[in-house]
């Protein structure tokens, strides 16, 4: 099966090299027999990798048609100084959101999350993690301790399995609390399970943020570290230059 995954994975890669060069939006690819014979192997495997760029939307089967190369879509893209939903980046570039994996407990976490929220050692918060997909492809994962209590106020975070709920307006909505600033730091790790698939089982390096989110009087609510697969998303980051950097 390994092997068949690593097989299906070269056929797909020469596959796009092939459409990059060679053709255009709205042109239709050759039979497998032909694209088989093209990249040298089986028809069996180019079926597996059509199938792959399939779900990546970088081509159209149609019964009686063939396939269709199609026009490409702009990759979501993240900003790593604004603060906007998740769900909405994916939408606003033309993607389709999703949840493949979402967990949802209370949990004592570890000492160094305690400290940054400003917890004693043995107080619990809630623990969300989520796996945000852009067409059906794992993206973005989420993993956020919260205080249960914001403002005075119990805070129910189960909500957040609906990929329609935003994290950040449904602490605004239940705590009164708005959300002020993030700060944390950015750093390379490697994937695990949840961005696992089957053409790619193994680990793939990822960008990192760690972060703690204040409200606006200044006090720490949510620890998160967030992980974002960049060969389905961008990241970007955007500065405004003062007056005396001109």
């Amino acid at each position: 099966m390994t092997r068949l995954r690593t097989l299906r994975a070269q056929a797909a890669e020469e596959l796009r090299t092939l459409i990059n060069s060679d053709y255009s939006p709205g042109d239709r690819l050759p039979p497998e027999t032909e694209l088989a014979r093209r990249i040298g192997l089986s028809r069996n495997t180019v079926r597996e990798a059509v199938a792959l760029l399939v779900s990546e939307g970088l081509v159209q089967r149609r019964w009686g048609v063939g396939t269709t190369v199609l026009a490409p879509v702009p990759p979501a893209s993240f900003s790593v100084t604004d603060i906007i939903p998740v769900k909405e980046i994916i939408t606003n570039a033309g993607h389709e959101p999703g949840l493949s994996h979402w967990n949802h407990a209370s949990v004592r976490p570890d000492p160094e999350i305690a400290a940054r929220l400003d917890l004693p050692e043995d107080a619990e918060t809630w623990y969300v993690e989520r796996v945000f997909t852009v067409d059906g492809l794992p993206a973005v994962h989420l993993r956020d301790w919260c205080l249960k209590t914001i403002g005075g106020r119990p805070v129910d975070l189960t909500r957040l399995h609906d990929v329609e709920v935003d994290f950040i307006g449904l602490l605004r909505q239940q705590s009164g609390e708005t959300l002020h600033r993030m700060e944390g730091k950015l750093q390379g790790a490697l994937s695990g399970e949840a961005f696992a698939t089957a053409a790619r089982p193994q680990p793939v390096p990822l960008v990192q943020i760690t972060q703690t989110c204040y409200t606006t009087g200044g006090s720490a609510v949510v620890y998160s570290i967030v992980q974002f697969d960049t060969s389905v998303v961008d990241l970007t980051i955007r500065r405004a230059f003062t007056a005396a950097e001109v």
